[in-house]
């Protein structure tokens, strides 16, 4: 009697837990707990007010909790086999250690949870799906660009390093050469003041931007490639 009693209640709690308007609840408690944090970051808000908005912050993580073990009641060991349960398990145990609660940056991680309901808007999952498939040619072309900034920063150093602080070691090299691939006044900050001592140097800031150029179309091209095949793939199952 106990255990038939015991499986009734885990398949209420389970039904529960499945339901739509449970995962509504949670998705709408979540994005409330976002606007309580950024508040917390405002400048206008009090000492008083903030303590208020901690305290609500603390509820919502008890609700979080609740939700979690009402989870690991209904699921019992299959809860731990769906990645997005060890996700959210992950995410709540974090954000609950006692010493995190004074870390509004720990405390944040509690929103990425909101990726999990992305399943619920086709269009949304759809993005989602796509940036995951592109992430080999990021990583691809990431690689590519690590090797061609590091080649590029030591030839910086051996060239400018001597005069100019921005290239005077690898670090503050890698920083500016960044600074010039982001094309953020480049030519007025970096590049002209080093061609005023350094004629010839336009070679060196004109090559590197020609090859970054050429790397990010190169990564473009192969992300619309990507998302074409993508589509085609979709529409021959149909």
């Amino acid at each position: 009697m106990v255990s038939k009693a015991w499986e009734k209640d885990k398949r209420k709690v389970k039904k529960l837990v499945e339901g739509k308007s449970f995962d509504w609840l949670i998705m709408s408690l979540i994005l409330m707990d976002a606007v309580i944090l950024g508040l917390m970051t405002a400048a206008f808000i009090t000492e008083t007010l903030k303590a208020d908005l901690f305290v609500l912050d603390r509820l919502f993580m008890a609700i979080f909790i609740a939700e979690m073990m009402m989870k690991i009641y209904a699921y019992g060991k299959k809860f731990f086999k769906s990645g997005w349960n060890v996700f959210d398990f992950t995410v709540i145990a974090i954000s609950s250690v006692p010493f995190t609660s004074y870390f509004i940056i720990l405390r944040t991680f509690r929103l990425f949870r909101l990726l999990r309901y992305i399943n619920k808007f086709s269009r949304l999952k759809q993005v989602i799906n796509t940036f995951i498939s592109l992430l080999p040619n990021f990583m691809a072309m990431l690689l590519v660009f690590i090797v061609f900034i590091y080649v590029f920063a030591i030839m910086s150093v051996a060239l400018f390093g001597d005069i100019f602080v921005e290239f005077s070691n690898l670090g503050s090299a890698l920083f500016a050469l960044l600074q010039i691939f982001t094309l953020d006044g480049w030519a007025s900050d970096i590049a002209r003041p080093v061609m005023a001592v350094y004629p010839h140097a336009w070679l060196f800031f004109v090559s590197y931007v020609f090859v970054s150029f050429l790397i990010v179309i190169s990564f473009l091209m192969s992300a619309v490639s990507e998302i074409v095949r993508r589509q085609f793939m979709l529409k021959s199952r149909i």
